[in-house]
């Protein structure tokens, strides 16, 4: 009964380890929300037409002044990528929210299951449901001025992070090419370069250094 009692408690942190590692983002982010609350509610910014006004002021403002370089806010930034970004053509999104990291950023949305084609909803585990949370997080990196590269580093769909294979088949469907998992981000083509922090995202004049 001894050797079975230690067999059971082997298992059971066998899986709490198991589970750590897999919601490592998550364990972490909460850990950081709890002793720096301010800071990481900066770090989140969720569209808005105020936001989007804000953000193009900005931008347009940049192409007049001798300045390099302007800073965005989280709400700023998650404005533009909700207005330019469609990570699938036609697919509705919802409750957008964008979390800034050191040259990453976490995308957190609900989306109609009902407008995803077949083809990428036989990839999503479990049963369908009419909404589905999504969450994004990877390496955004400028490409050239107006559009960026969202490399997918980990995606989970009601909690389930998918596996890497699954991420690239996910990108390949929807960018309509093989590829690791990178999909194209639309940006405003005032945005000649961006450099993200979490505390802004630094945007660079067209024709200026990264």
């Amino acid at each position: 009964m001894r050797c079975l009692g230690r067999l059971v408690l082997l298992f059971v942190l066998l899986v709490a380890v198991g589970a750590a590692w897999l919601y490592r983002d998550d364990l972490r982010r909460w850990v950081d929300a709890t002793l720096h609350p301010a800071a990481a509610m900066a770090r989140i910014g969720r569209p808005s037409p105020e936001g989007l006004n804000s953000a193009t002021a900005k931008l347009d403002g940049l192409q007049r002044s001798a300045g390099d370089s302007v800073v965005l806010t989280a709400n700023e930034m998650a404005s533009l990528l909700a207005r330019g970004t469609s990570f699938l053509p036609g697919v509705a999104f919802d409750s957008i929210t964008v979390e800034l990291g050191d040259r990453t950023t976490r995308i957190r949305t609900l989306l109609d299951s009902a407008s995803i084609p077949s083809r990428i909803r036989a990839l999503i585990p479990g049963g369908a449901r009419r909404y589905e949370e999504v969450v994004l997080r990877g390496t955004l990196t400028p490409v050239r001025a107006g559009l960026a590269e969202l490399e997918l580093q980990h995606v989970t769909v009601r909690g389930i992070p998918l596996p890497s294979d699954v991420i690239a088949r996910l990108a390949t469907e929807v960018t309509g090419k093989p590829n690791s998992g990178r999909v194209e981000v639309v940006l405003p083509q005032t945005v000649g370069g961006f450099r993200i922090r979490p505390e802004g995202v630094a945007i660079y004049r067209q024709g200026r250094p990264r």
